[in-house]
């Protein structure tokens, strides 16, 4: 209703920002205004406000270096882009599923004469081992991983996975998107033996425009913006010091809650899902049943398209999304949205594609804004199926 408060449930698009991230990004924009190459007091507090932010999440992950960036697209880049361009030309491994930060590389790698070869997926969204197995030899210099699919929520089997790569191309770079789990699962570079973790703040509660590229003690990586050569010559740039702060409040509030929050949106998930199940026949839950984030919902609803119900959902004060908010529209000039290449590599026709929606949860979702929003959902499923009969004659809903 207009002037009611929005319920929102689309975190996986991005996530509002944390009121303690903001208030220290504020006072770090004045109190480190200087420039961190600066050898004068101001210059010396905003290296040390950055230093600090650095330390704190190297930490987090068990990093050898962390090098600041625009966000998780940028970080991507340079961990795929930056590893293989310090490489002989070869192969890139990625699946045809991942988010477009990793598959829209393919131009610049080309440039290092690399060629990119994306891999097929499961129904689930994952990539089989079996799969990265035949792909993988002596030629490959890069592997990019998903771990935790943004729009189905599938989380890889990463140890099977980099457990391959290490035992058949034992000197290529593996590197993982985890700008869907961190903050909302644990992963240590070590513990996992990749290379480069790739983070995005506006997924955790931090800052838009900034996140950061965690890389181990043995990765290697040509820079591919050289400018003053900041970040360890890896990103050159007059460094975002409220941003670097901005991330590691977030992070540390993120990590602190992490097991609770996990918990609260699984259920919040499972019980969103049992109450469309009651009215929508047929109803499929998208991604791995069991390997999945715990935030994310993606369900495809048969008859009902996912653009109307979201439509008409936003006329009542509740957000969510058809897909990922990455995905933009056609080159055509049309202005019409593009086809979703994740709904296309799991076998998703376009009928069934547009009857998928994704509802996501934060830690600052409430049992009382769920149950509202689950109220709205389900009257108003049930409202555009009353309106297009049709044959309810499917099978049980797929969990």
């Amino acid at each position: 209703m207009p002037g009611s408060r929005t319920l929102y449930f689309d975190h996986a698009a991005t996530t509002p920002p944390l009121p303690a991230a903001v208030r220290a990004m504020a006072e770090a924009a004045e109190a480190a205004f200087g420039n961190p190459s600066s050898a004068h007091a101001a210059g010396r507090a905003a290296r040390r406000a950055l230093e600090d932010a650095r330390e704190f999440l190297r930490g987090t992950l068990g990093a050898a270096r962390v090098v600041f960036t625009s966000g998780g697209s940028e970080a991507d880049y340079l961990g795929i882009i930056g590893s293989a361009a310090a490489r002989p030309p070869g192969r890139v491994l990625m699946a045809q599923s991942d988010h477009p930060a990793l598959l829209q590389c393919t131009g610049l790698l080309a440039r290092w004469r690399h060629h990119v070869s994306t891999l097929p997926v499961t129904r689930e969204g994952d990539l089989a081992p079996e799969t990265l197995f035949e792909a993988l030899g002596q030629d490959v210099r890069t592997v990019a991983l998903m771990y935790g699919h943004n729009e189905l929520g599938t989380l890889c089997r990463l140890h099977d996975l980099v457990e391959l790569v290490r035992r058949t191309a034992p000197a290529a770079h593996v590197h993982v998107d985890l700008v869907q789990t961190y903050g909302k699962l644990p992963l240590d570079l070590d513990e996992f033996d990749v290379d480069s973790v790739a983070v995005s703040g506006h997924k955790f509660r931090g800052p838009r425009g900034a996140g950061f590229l965690a890389l181990s003690s043995t990765a290697e990586l040509a820079p591919l913006q050289l400018a003053g050569g900041q970040e360890g010559g890896l990103r050159g740039g007059t460094e975002n010091v409220p941003g670097a702060v901005g991330l590691a409040i977030a992070a540390e509030h993120a990590l602190s809650h992490q097991a609770a929050t996990a918990s609260r949106t699984e259920e919040f998930a499972q019980t969103v899902f049992a109450a469309l199940r009651d009215v929508v026949p047929g109803i499929e839950r998208l991604g791995h049943a069991d390997r999945r984030l715990p935030h994310i919902l993606s369900v495809r609803l048969p008859g009902i398209v996912g653009q109307t119900l979201a439509t008409r959902c936003d006329a009542r004060g509740l957000a969510f999304s058809t897909g990922s908010a990455c995905h933009g529209a056609n080159d055509d000039g049309t202005g019409k949205p593009a086809d979703n290449h994740v709904l296309a590599a799991i076998g998703l026709d376009r009928r069934a594609a547009r009857e998928v929606v994704r509802v996501s949860f934060g830690s600052d979702s409430t049992a009382e804004d769920v149950g509202a929003a689950t109220r709205i959902l389900v009257d108003e499923c049930g409202r555009l199926l009353d309106a297009a009969p049709r044959d309810r004659s499917h099978g049980g809903a797929r969990q």
